[in-house]
């Protein structure tokens, strides 16, 4: 195995990274996003994505939620247009899923599904040819079964138990097990991984073979692997990772390629976990914090000073 380059972000990065609004902008010039998330009893999860989403700047976010939950998104997400599906007309479901999806610029898959990952999932992957992220209940959907429906262009978001799934063990990964992990997931599929939990990790194909690949805008080289300096404690709450999942699902639907999305979308995300924890404690910091927060931390990465 060659050696492999480990990167990192700052907002400086993120400030380059940034795609410009201009001055005649609508709301599909700043990126249109699909998000399936929530079901009976976790309405919570679409909340929580769609508003971290919204304050990335998407400029229309199509949030599509099973219909005995809509009433509560409605007016919990105001900004949002909904693609509201009955589970019991699987067939027209799918059909309207897949429709929808196939409009917006990128999609996210996965908080707060449960069982209806049975419906969702396979409407979307593999038939949608977009920019695509999967987290939660969509993880376990293609979890060391379906890597052929996967692209270099999709991110998976899976914390220790959900990558042990991924990788077919029976224990989830430990601290000492994350790097060789992290890049056997990107290679076996084929896809960009970010590895949550204490020191994030985010690997893309060609970093389990030491690859360090040229020529991009991110860096120059840009490792294969990146390792987020952001975070906080104060994140290991149910819900974090489902603002994370609207922070990068917001940023791959701007135009980012999948691995910018996963490298700056973790380092947003663990910012504003560090913003929440100065306003409101370690202990009583909220997800719903973080997730209003994230454009707090790229408004101040915007107004700092330029690279050297």
């Amino acid at each position: 195995m060659g050696l492999v380059k480990i990167g990192t972000a700052d907002d400086a990065l993120l400030r380059e990274s940034l795609p410009a609004i201009s001055e005649d902008a609508n709301k599909y010039d700043r990126g249109r996003l699909f998000l399936a998330a929530g079901s009976y009893g976790m309405a919570g999860a679409a909340i929580l994505s769609a508003r971290a989403a919204l304050r990335v700047g998407t400029g229309y976010l199509d949030l599509a939620v099973p219909k005995e939950i809509y009433g509560i998104l409605a007016s919990a997400v105001p900004e949002a247009v909904f693609t509201v599906y009955d589970p019991e007309d699987p067939d027209g479901s799918a059909e309207l899923l897949r429709e929808h999806a196939e409009k917006a610029d990128a999609a996210a898959l996965g908080p707060g599904l449960s069982s209806l990952r049975a419906l969702v999932c396979p409407a979307v992957i593999g038939v949608s040819r977009k920019k695509l992220l999967l987290d939660a209940d969509a993880l376990n959907w293609i979890a060391g079964t379906k890597t052929e429906f996967l692209t270099p262009e999709t991110v998976l978001t899976p914390h220790a138990g959900e990558m042990a799934r991924l990788l077919r063990r029976e224990a989830p990964v430990t601290q000492e097990e994350r790097f060789r992990a992290v890049r056997q997931a990107a290679g076996e599929y084929r896809a960009v991984v970010l590895l949550k939990g204490k020191d994030t990790l985010i690997a893309r194909p060609g970093a389990e073979a030491g690859e360090i690949a040229e020529g991009e805008v991110l860096a120059s080289p840009i490792p294969g692997i990146f390792r987020n300096p952001s975070g906080t404690r104060g994140l290991s709450r149910a819900g974090s990772g489902d603002v994370l999942t609207g922070v990068i699902g917001a940023f791959l639907a701007s135009g980012m390629d999948a691995f910018h999305a996963a490298v700056l979308g973790a380092y947003v995300h663990g910012k504003a976990g560090e913003e929440a924890e100065k306003r409101f404690g370690l202990r009583s910091m909220l997800p719903s914090d973080t997730a209003e927060l994230v454009g707090f931390v790229i408004r101040e990465a915007e107004a700092g000073p330029a690279r050297k």
